[in-house]
């Protein structure tokens, strides 16, 4: 079985219900005519943000900003071309003291193809001294809906 099948045995897509639709701009597209990899992390920060807003029930204040990405981790399965109508898709993998982990998927909306994968290592900061804190009781039992 190759890397790609046993990592799409481990992902159900009714478990990513945070959904936004995508759209490619002209930029996201290589010489081969499909969507770099390097676009495809900007579109999963798309989802990211999206995903904290929902989760904060505000937008986020870019000038304090609550958590930061410590390890970032793709794994890309299909290619995306730029007619593919794409989503990405959000779940939360799991919540620690000070940090948790995203788990997101592109998936074409039309065909439910996964075209690429990624977990995202998220720690909790206090902007002020730049260092980790635990994690907010708000924002940890919103995070567990997410689950």
């Amino acid at each position: 079985m190759s890397k790609t099948n046993d990592i799409l045995e481990h992902l159900d897509a009714k478990k990513f219900r945070h959904v936004v639709p995508l759209q490619l701009r002209f930029n996201d597209i290589d010489i081969f005519g499909h969507v770099n990899n390097n676009s495809q992390l900007a579109l999963f920060d798309v989802g990211k943000t999206e995903f904290y807003n929902t989760l904060r029930g505000e937008l986020i204040d870019w000038n304090r900003v609550e958590s930061v990405i410590v390890n970032l981790n793709c794994t890309f399965m299909e290619q995306i071309h730029f007619k593919d109508p794409m989503e990405v898709r959000t779940r939360v993998k799991k919540i620690g003291e000070r940090s948790f982990v995203l788990q997101q998927i592109l998936r074409n909306a039309a065909s439910r193809q996964i075209c690429s994968m990624c977990e995202s290592v998220m720690v909790s900061i206090d902007f002020d001294t730049r260092e980790s804190k635990p994690i907010p009781d708000s924002i940890a039992e919103g995070l567990a809906k997410w689950m």
